[in-house]
């Protein structure tokens, strides 16, 4: 039970980390007109070490604090219920891009 625990706890931690990253990086500064929401986030995700780096850290934390702490039910149930909103925000990106690879392609 404590490995499912700890990738709940990882997840959460690195969905709420990685939304931190992108606003203190770049949105924070961008003008309020511009769009470039995919290329910035492959550019401080997938293509950033120090995001793979992190990555890890997030798993190997939440499993050593879950294997040595169970934490009350609560707990869980509010991780659970507060990391919808990185998973929403994912959905939300992976449907922005599918379509506009349609678009671009002359699909409606």
């Amino acid at each position: 039970m404590w490995v499912l625990k700890g990738t709940l706890l990882g997840l959460w931690l690195l969905g709420f980390g990685t939304i931190a990253l992108l606003y203190f990086a770049s949105y924070r500064y961008a003008p309020r007109s511009t769009i470039t929401f995919v290329p910035v986030i492959a550019h401080y995700t997938m293509e950033n070490p120090l995001w793979w780096t992190a990555l890890v850290v997030c798993f190997v934390l939440s499993y050593a604090i879950t294997h040595s702490w169970s934490g009350p039910p609560i707990l869980w149930v509010a991780l659970l219920v507060t990391g919808l909103v990185p998973a929403g925000l994912l959905a939300m990106v992976i449907t922005l891009v599918v379509k506009s690879k349609r678009l671009s392609q002359g699909h409606s």
